[in-house]
């Protein structure tokens, strides 16, 4: 049974959200400030947080940034802030999706199913080969860890998704619509933003390790990994 932290101070809807995904088979435990969340993610593991932005004692993003320090467990954003600045601020601290309030419960529940398949693919792809390498990076497919120079960094569903995508075709120019495709399947709406966020994060992350910049932008169409500027 998938254990998830719903993190959500209006204790009405939590509740709700709770009683619904119990009935789906999801076992939930239910933090009503930041805090409360941090302490309950220390304290057991977790396959999903569901996590409100507005928080009392620890807001939201604060409460993400905190646990990606340590965690590349997935992280649905739950927002009452619509605007396209707002989400992808979400995405840049590292949430892998977000849903914005007041929201369906089963479409929740699609977020939730999609974002599962991405792992569960993941896990699939890496039992015959569980690495992956271009250059000097190379791709834990089994941990979702990225190693370079001797050290290593996590990484989100998302960012594994989307590096593994790119790592099998170095030097291939990939359009951001195929890359969302791909990586964000079972999302409705396509956002270029999206894409252009996790890659942004993910070429911090490549840097801080390797000291080299590996993504390269390809105006008007997409990005591409490794070959010449």
């Amino acid at each position: 049974m998938k254990r998830v932290l719903l993190v959500e101070d209006e204790q009405i809807m939590a509740k709700n959200i709770a009683f619904f995904l119990e009935r789906e088979g999801y076992q939930v435990d239910i933090a009503y400030d930041g805090k409360a969340a941090l302490e309950l993610f220390a304290a057991r593991p977790y396959d999903l947080l569901l996590l409100d932005w507005t928080l009392p004692k620890m807001d939201g993003l604060a409460v993400c940034k905190s646990i990606r320090r340590e965690s590349s467990v997935p992280i649905i954003m739950l927002t009452a802030k619509g605007e396209t600045l707002d989400k992808i601020i979400g995405l840049e601290v590292g949430a892998d999706d977000y849903l914005v309030k007041p929201f369906d419960l089963r479409e929740l529940l699609a977020r939730i199913h999609a974002l599962m398949r991405r792992l569960e693919t993941v896990s699939d792809e890496s039992a015959d080969n569980a690495w992956l390498q271009y250059e000097d990076l190379l791709l834990d497919r089994e941990k979702l860890l990225l190693f370079c120079h001797g050290k290593k960094m996590a990484l989100t569903a998302n960012e594994y998704k989307l590096l593994e995508i790119m790592m099998k075709k170095p030097e291939n120019v990939f359009s951001r619509e195929f890359l969302y495709e791909q990586v964000w399947e079972g999302t409705p709406a396509y956002n270029d933003r999206t894409v252009d966020v996790t890659i942004s994060r993910l070429r911090k992350k490549i840097l801080e390790l390797s000291g080299k910049k590996y993504f390269h932008a390809v105006r008007g169409i997409g990005y591409r990994l490794g070959g010449q500027p």
